[in-house]
């Protein structure tokens, strides 16, 4: 049972919080005011959120897994969310000089080796100092999606290239327990083409990490944002859930910057950073040629919070490849392979991966890889695909699987396991790759129709390669799996009454890829 919140006294993570009375339900909030953004709008649409100074139990709150608080999916409210009106917000904001058009389609001109270049001074798929291929070079290159660099149609309304706003998508879930950000908000964006022909798909998936405005006041400081999102469930219109979140997206809901805020898509990540502990992210997720393939992307420039080193040539807006987190190379499973990073990365696998692999909680099924052992795509089939059991089983007690069987065994790991489905290192691999962008995308492609990850868990159905389609379509992964545990981390967190279960249920330091 968790620890009601009047029995704490918060210490270090939530500095000047202090206990409450017996009976009282209230946590005093840390002191002091954030400090000015010069990208803040001066005048927001509504006066500032008034954040109160304590927090009261309430256990009445809650989300539902099923509204508008954590997926928006309705046409009046996306028609006002165009990716040229996102693309502006950006370069606005960060004083860049290129248009939304040529911003964009220089983001996809990355799939273009050098020598097909669209723009030469991009970072091309097979440049020596492309970042997403540092470890490896690219499988694909170039990629037919190389041809949108030079597209006329990415914003022409109904032109097959041009892409259409398909949902809204709140991931509170992925506030840190430090409580550095305040989750992550999405847009999805899809390629009209993919609508009626299966093999032109492309997503663009624009992932704005909020920072927290009180710094690391997890609890008081990301409060405003969570009732924000919770009270659209009670808007009496479509055009005022839209509106709220448009003041949200494009002007800021004081004391939170905009949304759409070029510092919020990895403008101040590293790329050594795991997934959600990253301030932010592009994702492309494609198939204009097979294989199916998912990319990454940071926005870059030139801010107060990334300033360029004295005497550096200004920097324009740009987005840039970086390395696909929690993706990592699959020949690191081979045994065989006795490179340097082939064997730190086993020896990592195996004592900071395997035990959260081993949890028989769903939710608390983790996996962290570093970005010196990551690949620059993800990719469902061919020679690059995620499949790490192929890799990794092979000749008994001289395999990485077998290594992987004695750990479990010598650690007890899996105990509370049905009998009919133990942990083994074959269930292992398979939540390893469960983890990555194509295993979380496409399951039935690398755990079979069953989707079995062993203890007695089941990897929820997705809708081919994704988790939204073109339509706005919501896989059975989301609907039945993914959103009730989001709601119920929201709801525990606005609710307010119990420490250890809302710390609980956010992201670990650590990082991870929570589902």
């Amino acid at each position: 049972m968790g620890r009601p919140l009047a029995a704490v006294v918060v210490l270090g993570l939530f500095a000047g919080c202090g206990g409450q009375p017996e009976g009282g339900g209230v946590i005093p909030s840390s002191s002091g005011e954030p400090p000015p953004d010069p990208f803040l709008p001066p005048d927001p649409i509504d006066p500032p959120i008034d954040v109160p100074p304590t927090l009261t139990c309430d256990p009445d709150v809650s989300v539902s897994a099923a509204g508008r608080a954590l997926v928006v999916r309705d046409p009046a409210v996306l028609s006002r969310f165009s990716l040229e009106r996102v693309m502006t917000q950006l370069i606005e904001l960060a004083g860049a000089t290129e248009s939304p058009d040529v911003l964009l389609r220089r983001l996809f001109d990355a799939e273009n080796p050098a020598a097909q270049a669209v723009f030469p001074d991009v970072t091309h798929c097979d440049d020596v100092d492309n970042a997403a291929f540092k470890n490896d070079p690219a499988v694909y290159c170039p990629r037919a999606e190389g041809a949108l660099a030079s597209s006329p149609g990415l914003f022409e309304p109904g032109h097959p290239d041009s892409f259409v706003p398909v949902a809204i998508v709140n991931r509170f879930d992925l506030t840190p327990q430090v409580g550095t950000t305040c989750g992550e908000y999405r847009i999805v964006f899809a390629k009209l083409s993919g609508r009626t022909d299966p093999a032109n798909r492309v997503f663009l998936i624009f992932e704005a990490a909020l920072p927290n405005p009180q710094g690391h006041d997890t609890l008081l400081g990301c409060r405003g944002m969570a009732e924000a999102w919770a009270a659209l469930e009670d808007e009496p219109t479509v055009e005022a859930v839209a509106d709220r979140l448009e003041q949200m997206f494009f002007a800021g809901l004081a004391p939170y910057r905009p949304i759409v805020h070029p510092d919020h898509y990895g403008a101040v990540s590293m790329d050594d950073d795991v997934y959600n502990v990253t301030h932010g992210q592009v994702r492309v997720s494609q198939q204009m040629q097979a294989p199916w393939e998912m990319r990454e992307y940071h926005l870059e420039w030139a801010s107060p919070m990334n300033p360029l080193p004295p005497g550096s040539t200004p920097q324009e807006l740009r987005f840039v490849p970086v390395t696909v987190k929690n993706n990592p190379l699959p020949e690191l499973f081979d045994r065989s392979n006795e490179s340097e990073a082939a064997v730190a990365f086993r020896s990592e696998f195996i004592w900071n991966n395997l035990p959260d692999l081993s949890q028989s909680a769903f939710p608390k099924v983790r996996m962290r890889t570093g970005s010196k052992f990551n690949m620059g795509q993800s990719v469902v089939s061919g020679d690059a695909t995620v499949d790490y059991a192929s890799h990794a089983i092979g000749v008994a007690g001289a395999d990485f699987a077998s290594e992987i069987q004695s750990t479990i065994e010598l650690s007890n790991f899996g105990q509370d396991c049905p009998p009919d489905d133990p942990l083994t290192a074959a269930s292992i691999l398979h939540r390893a790759t469960s983890l990555t962008c194509a295993g979380c995308h496409a399951p039935q492609r690398f755990l079979g129709p069953e989707r079995s990850l062993g203890c007695g868990l089941t990897f929820p159905s997705t809708l081919g390669e994704v988790h939204i389609d073109e339509n706005g379509t919501l896989s059975e992964a989301l609907t039945d799996v993914f959103l009730p545990r989001r709601a119920e981390v929201m709801s525990t967190y606005l609710q307010g009454c119990d420490l250890e279960a809302i710390m609980g249920s956010l992201e670990p330091p650590t990082g991870a890829i929570p589902k």
